[in-house]
């Protein structure tokens, strides 16, 4: 690996500024009813909600970069390509959720925000594999790493899915992704206890 290869910490300073910016372009894209009262609340609902999971999701990313980018000494040409690619792609999602949320939850629209979140999953195994490329040189792999690629590859399928299935049950699609959503929330803080255990 070249020694002129960045350090990891620029690469977490340069990703969380896009990523910040990324949940800034989503909140602003919830618009206010015109209705008032607990009519307007009842209209505002169903875009809070995607907004939560746009959120959500955008989190876990961050929380996923940082755990990975902490354990690398030397940033190579291959996981820098990879990263702009991961952060182009999760800039992506503002649309997918304002596009969702003005179309209503249509079948079509919610293939449109499966098809996002499948775009930035894609996008972040490769930069996952191009650490743990780095970390197998380096003979640093361990279980939980073999852990994360797994689950990773399953919510891909469930993404997959999901876009197959928008169109006949797009709500039904929504709680899926909410709950896997929600489900990659727990090996993250399980993680965290036992190291503060540690």
């Amino acid at each position: 690996m070249p020694d002129d290869a960045p350090s990891p910490a620029r690469l977490e300073a340069f990703s969380d500024g896009v990523i910040a910016v990324i949940i800034t372009i989503m909140v602003l894209e919830i618009k206010v009813p015109h209705a008032n009262g607990f009519e307007g609340l009842r209209q505002l609902a169903p875009g809070l909600l995607i907004y939560l999971m746009s959120f959500s999701f955008t989190g876990i990313y961050w929380l996923n970069h940082q755990h990975l980018a902490k354990r690398v000494k030397k940033a190579g040409h291959m996981m820098q390509c990879a990263n702009l690619a991961f952060l182009f792609c999760l800039s992506l999602l503002p649309l997918g959720t304002a596009y969702v949320v003005d179309k209503e939850l249509t079948g079509f629209a919610v293939a449109v925000y499966a098809t996002s979140l499948l775009i930035a999953a894609l996008a972040f195994l490769w930069f996952r594999l191009s650490v743990h490329r780095h970390l197998n040189q380096r003979g640093e792999m361990q279980k939980e790493d073999r852990w994360g690629l797994q689950s990773h590859l399953l919510s891909i399928l469930v993404y997959l899915g999901s876009i197959a299935c928008a169109s006949f049950y797009p709500r039904a699609v929504l709680v899926v992704i909410g709950l896997l959503t929600f489900l990659w929330t727990l090996p993250n803080w399980s993680t965290r206890q036992i190291r503060t255990r540690e």
